[in-house]
């Protein structure tokens, strides 16, 4: 006998939303609308999955067991307020915002009146509005919250294939910056590398196929390996000359400071790794810190 699973509602078309109700959808959960500040952000993801668009939260969402709100981390306090002064929440409703920093209590609004409160983050990077649910399948999902709305988080990201952990609020900040350094940094330094690759030619898309493969070989070997045993390069094996080679090719002092700053944490790596010893580690240490001593 299959259980009727609960209606959900959604508030915010972007990015995360948007994947969000197609995965909800995808797997059994009867949407009972979608919200966006325009309604031509709304309808087309309505059309889509043969839902109702509003503008107007409190049109559709008193009908939501569930309701997530996906806008913008700064707009989903502004959110919840309107949405509380147009007697949007209902008691016993669980909702659910899907910020990786922002704490449960920015949807107190709605918890006054009488709903559950909490957060439901997916640990992945959505670059657009047409992603399928499928990139939802096997990530992990940060919960936190009232308890009765993180055991309905639970199901709904078992649903989705995903994998769910618990972090307290206190700890939000933490975890999404760690996750900033991992998504967001790493599009920094691809486009930090192309930009270099383009001083000797380079078009910045000759760049972007030259270095991908090395990317995608690095990210394999942290697979297989873990993420000290995939350290490789100039410093995981003692070649102080060749670190400072590179330090005297950058042109400007940002490129050699964020260069130097990388290379001592990559230094604590390699030693850890064992690849290097001490008396190595201080004649790759003296050069980095000397090229900043030298600003």
């Amino acid at each position: 006998m299959n259980v009727q699973k609960p209606k959900v509602g959604i508030v915010g078309a972007g990015k995360v939303g948007s994947v969000l109700a197609r995965g909800l959808s995808d797997r059994g959960y009867q949407l009972s609308g979608i919200i966006s500040s325009t309604l031509e952000s709304a309808s087309q993801l309505a059309r889509e999955l043969g839902v109702d668009a509003r503008v107007r939260a409190a049109d559709l969402m008193q009908d939501a067991e569930i309701l997530f709100i996906t806008t913008p981390d700064r707009c989903i306090g502004e959110v919840a307020a309107q949405m509380a002064r147009e007697n949007g929440f209902k008691r016993g409703q669980m909702v659910l915002h899907t910020s990786g920093c922002l704490p449960a209590e920015v949807l107190m609004p709605a918890k006054e009146q009488g709903a559950w409160i909490g957060c439901m983050h997916p640990l992945q990077s959505f670059a657009n509005k047409e992603h399928t649910s499928e990139r939802l399948a096997g990530i992990y999902f940060a919960l936190s919250g009232q308890v009765q709305v993180i055991q309905q988080a639970e199901k709904i990201v078992n649903d989705l294939g995903g994998t769910s952990f618990h972090i307290l609020d206190t700890d939000k900040s933490l975890y999404h910056g760690a996750a900033c350094i991992v998504s967001n940094y790493t599009v920094s330094l691809m486009h930090w590398a192309s930009r270099l690759y383009g001083k000797f030619g380079l078009s910045s898309e000759e760049a972007l196929a030259a270095l991908l493969p090395l990317l995608e070989g690095t990210l394999q070997n942290i697979k297989e390996m873990g993420v000290v045993q995939g350290l490789t390069g100039p410093i995981s094996r003692g070649d102080g000359i060749t670190v400072k080679a590179h330090l005297e090719a950058f042109e400007n002092e940002i490129n050699k400071s964020l260069y130097s700053e990388l290379g001592m944490y990559t230094l604590g790596i390699a030693l850890e790794k064992g690849t290097v010893n001490q008396e190595q580690a201080a004649s790759i240490e003296e050069i980095l810190r000397s090229d900043n001593r030298g600003k």
